[in-house]
């Protein structure tokens, strides 16, 4: 959505008043959408609701075309579980403004998640609000750029910084105020429940695999290069290279790429 050209105190005015209406109703989003339009250009956005025990939610999304194949043909199918933005929720990540580059680990765009899933997307960058709702779940509200857009500069990330606060606590409000008049209506994202894909992801293949390299599977399948496994696990680049061999020779793989393909073909039978 582009910025549009309304004075700024009116735009402020009208906006805010649109989304205080639009609290615990179903149009919230679409008025969110339509106030953050005053403050930064995107291409897309989306709401999820992660919470543990429970398959992710999808609670508003607007997405571009080619977003909305990709979306629907993996990481419905449980691919969410490696993707950064669903660590976050994992390792509990306070509420606040996450640019998709601080919740990456490194090396992602070199991973196969980023080439099987977010390449194809045209997905340039993300922006996610992150909103601990309690015993609701964890709310992620994302803004999306697409090719030929550009990624987000730093100064228009201090802009949207500037209505951090405001838009973490209307999110809030609205899940609360929803929850009671039950027009929250989530749509369940995948039809592998969450705990069987963090099952398959922690227990990848553990009849055949050694702890240590089911340990290096999981890193490299969640997009962390092998240097990055190797730093993460206190080993050496060579003892990572020692123990990826293995693993490959042990499920017949050659390549990172094979190894992301066999845990999506996982995925699939698991469902």
């Amino acid at each position: 959505m582009k910025q549009s050209h309304i004075p700024a105190v009116a735009q402020d005015v009208e906006g805010i008043s649109a989304l205080i209406m639009a609290i615990g109703e179903p149009n919230f989003y679409e008025a969110l959408l339509v106030y953050l339009a005053t403050v930064i250009n995107f291409d897309s956005a989306s709401a999820i609701l992660y919470k543990k025990g429970n398959a992710p939610e999808l609670l508003f999304a607007n997405f571009t075309e080619t977003e909305q194949a990709i979306f629907c043909a993996r990481f419905l199918d449980g691919a969410y579980v490696i993707s950064p933005a669903y660590q976050g929720f994992v390792n509990g990540y306070p509420d606040g403004l996450y640019p998709w580059s601080k919740l990456m680990p490194p090396g992602f765009k070199q991973s196969q998640m980023y080439d099987a899933y977010y390449r194809p997307s045209c997905i340039e960058d993300l922006l996610y609000f992150f909103v601990d709702t309690g015993a609701t779940g964890y709310m992620q509200f994302s803004l999306g750029r697409h090719s030929p857009s550009k990624v987000f500069e730093q100064h228009e990330i201090q802009q949207v910084q500037g209505v951090e606060g405001l838009v973490i606590g209307l999110i809030a409000k609205h899940i609360e105020m929803a929850v009671l008049r039950q027009t929250l209506h989530p749509q369940p994202l995948s039809r592998l429940v969450s705990d069987r894909v963090n099952h398959l992801l922690e227990n990848f293949e553990a009849e055949r695999l050694t702890s240590r390299e089911r340990q290096i599977a999981k890193l490299i399948i969640m997009g962390y290069s092998s240097q990055s496994a190797a730093d993460k696990l206190c080993i050496s680049p060579g003892t990572e290279r020692v123990h990826r061999a293995k693993l490959y020779a042990k499920l017949n793989l050659r390549s990172n790429s094979e190894l992301f393909s066999y845990f999506l073909n996982l995925l699939t039978q698991a469902g």
